[in-house]
């Protein structure tokens, strides 16, 4: 079977889509990745990364980029298409009436994300939050398929399409091996991975460090997605 990922927003290397997902299809199927990085095109373990170029500013992104990831799904004529990114949904609508089979994969609960985002103000936010829930209630029910990252995300969608599951991000067997490690040498940290954030609470984790009785250390291991949340956690962790 070939089998098209698509991302706007994501790295090419995401964990979820590249190293779990995609990696583990090529297996048995012929996989490509639709990006739009601006890092061009490779193939890397079997598995054909097209990229579409990555246009200044979230516009751009939401408007001129999604075009292109759908002109170049077209292009390669796969027989499944599953997409990343909630700004490719109407791009899903269109493959579909193209008669092609489209999975979407929701990585986040969408409305309840847009109540959290700091450069939007309350009512603008509520707005936008609740047009996109409608919009959703159209949309759903029309793909193949949903994959969610959550249980709780899943028991959403199932109520708008009943092919829906939950692939939860999961470490993969292995990866995180201790067998070799010596406990006595270890130091007082903790260790954060991932999408540093706000939303994801990284000031109340960093804050927290302070309430220990011990010398203990927080290391955060991501990329910020706010510069000054950056700068204003710095002092407190160390970055890797």
């Amino acid at each position: 079977m070939k089998i098209t990922h698509m991302t706007s927003a994501h790295p090419r290397f995401d964990i979820r889509i590249f190293l779990k997902e995609c990696s583990t299809l090529q297996r048995e199927h012929e996989v490509s990745l639709i990006v739009a990085d601006g890092k061009g095109n490779e193939v890397k373990n079997n598995i054909t990364i097209i990229d579409v170029d990555m246009l200044p500013g979230r516009l751009n992104r939401i408007f001129k980029t999604t075009e292109r990831v759908y002109k170049k799904a077209l292009e390669l004529d796969s027989d499944l298409y599953h997409f990343h990114d909630p700004e490719l949904i109407p791009i899903g609508l269109r493959l579909k009436k193209k008669g092609k089979t489209v999975i979407f994969d929701a990585h986040e609960d969408v409305p309840k994300q847009i109540l959290s985002k700091p450069y939007l103000n309350k009512l603008t936010k509520t707005i936008i939050s609740k047009t996109f829930s409608l919009y959703e209630k159209y949309a759903i029910p029309k793909f193949n398929g949903i994959i969610t990252a959550t249980p709780s995300i899943k028991d959403k969608y199932l109520k708008l399409n009943k092919n829906t599951i939950d692939i939860n991000n999961y470490p993969i067997l292995g990866e995180l091996s201790t067998n070799n490690n010596n406990w006595d040498k270890k130091e007082k940290q903790v260790c954060y991975v991932g999408g540093i954030s706000a939303i994801r609470c990284i000031e109340e984790m960093v804050e927290s460090i302070f309430y220990l009785k011990t010398d203990t250390k927080i290391k955060l291991a991501g990329d910020f997605s706010e510069k000054d949340l950056e700068k204003k956690n710095k002092k407190h962790g160390e970055l890797a």
